[in-house]
């Protein structure tokens, strides 16, 4: 806490770090419950196998990020702002999402045919991403207002479902398909605490209630947010699919291996950055201004921690990958030693794209993060031929700079009128 006051007298971070603990909570329980989950079906099934576990997960969540149209950001943005009554927009958006599931679920039949993976397999883990994602959703409906706690509450009892209901079913020696019900289950009994606590504080209707003029609207100022996050999702997923493609299968498991122990840092920024997207958005509709001044102590923050992590995993990268999924993945050791180098940008383009969301100039976050993910194929095509698995690491390190340095440039361009 003293760190803190130094850099920051006015205590912002802490006030901020405070009120998203539960953020933290919620986040950092949901990819470690992933984490472990993911390591126990690695050293079970084949690295074929798991390798095509990961392929379908990772195409559903791009699928179904398409479809998100930025709603979830549009409504914490909308409630933080003191806009209430929005229960004809939330009733309208709910209806279009599960329109859409029809499209996506078809969409990911065509993509795996049935002699490659189940059908049945792909029909459950993708109808379990949908579901979570509608649920990120009502979350930020919560976010917006300011409950924090409340997600949490309901987020910690279907992950309770989850890690009981796989933890039985690995023991029983059952199929892969049978243990992935456990995440569709998981997602319906969170949709169902979510949306029972919002019809509660009637902010929402038990109705099909699609009205076009209602969702026009919305979609005018959500999908330039939406759109951002899908490409986001595009460069950050969009290598597992071209590595089944170009490689194969089994490479997939090495690489998605090191790419998720990289992603563990980042467990810890939503804590800082998903109440500072409520403060931001609040602080500029009251006075077209944000502060500067915490916003460089939070990035000072976020890359001092990146560099820690960056050391950590050098000196044990092969320790933590033969303690975790075991020794037959160690090939993924050099991996992640070089994928760690893209922490810092990672996360400073997070806190660059909360910003630029905040103020309203999600349009640009939109277009940077098109040409991020449009240089991100191109490069992976490119690379994965040349260098194999280590292309798509340089990939994701140029990748994220690049988002980083157009956001970071942009912001400096309007450095005069939205900074105080």
């Amino acid at each position: 806490m003293n760190f803190f006051k130094e850099i920051n007298p006015d205590n912002h971070i802490v006030n901020l770090v405070k009120r998203g603990q539960f953020v933290f909570y919620t986040s950092s329980l949901e990819k470690l419950i992933y984490f472990f989950i993911f390591i126990f079906l690695a050293r079970k099934f084949s690295v074929a196998e798991y390798g095509s576990i990961i392929s379908v997960f990772v195409f559903g969540n791009i699928l179904v990020s398409l479809f998100e149209l930025g709603f979830a950001n549009y409504f914490q943005r909308k409630i933080a702002s003191g806009k209430d009554n929005l229960s004809e927009e939330i009733n309208s958006v709910l209806t279009f999402r599960f329109v859409s599931y029809l499209i996506i679920l078809g969409s990911s039949f065509l993509y795996f045919p049935k002699d490659i993976i189940s059908p049945m397999l792909v029909a459950i883990i993708v109808s379990a991403i949908f579901i979570f994602s509608t649920n990120w959703i009502l979350i930020k409906i919560f976010y917006g207002l300011n409950q924090y706690r409340s997600v949490f509450n309901r987020f910690l009892i279907s992950r309770i479902v989850l890690i009981i209901g796989v933890a039985a079913l690995i023991s029983l020696n059952v199929s892969l398909t049978i243990i992935m019900t456990s995440f569709l289950l998981s997602a319906i009994l969170e949709f169902g605490l979510l949306f029972y606590q919002l019809l509660q504080m009637k902010l929402i209707e038990f109705k099909i209630d699609w009205r076009i003029g209602v969702l026009k609207r919305i979609l005018i100022y959500s999908v330039p947010m939406g759109i951002g996050v899908f490409f986001v999702m595009v460069y950050d997923r969009i290598d597992i699919l071209l590595i089944q493609k170009i490689i194969s299968t089994e490479a997939v498991s090495f690489y998605a291996i090191a790419y998720s122990l990289y992603k563990i840092p980042s467990i810890f920024t939503p804590i800082v950055l998903t109440p500072l997207f409520t403060d931001l958005s609040s602080e500029f509709e009251l006075s077209r201004k944000i502060n500067l001044t915490k916003l460089k102590n939070i990035s000072l923050l976020l890359f001092a921690f990146a560099v820690f992590s960056i050391i950590i995993t050098y000196f044990l990268a092969d320790v933590i990958i033969s303690i975790t999924y075991g020794y037959n993945y160690l090939a993924s050791t050099d991996l992640l030693i070089m994928l760690v180098l893209a922490l810092p940008f990672l996360f400073l383009n997070n806190l660059t794209g909360v910003t630029l969301n905040s103020i309203r100039k999600e349009g640009f976050v939109f277009y940077s993060t098109i040409i991020g993910a449009s240089l991100n194929i191109l490069l992976n095509v490119i690379l994965l031929n040349m260098f194999g698995l280590m292309g798509a690491v340089i990939t994701t390190i140029v990748s994220e700079l690049l988002v980083f340095l157009i956001q970071f440039n942009y912001l400096m361009k309007l450095r005069t009128q939205i900074f105080k």
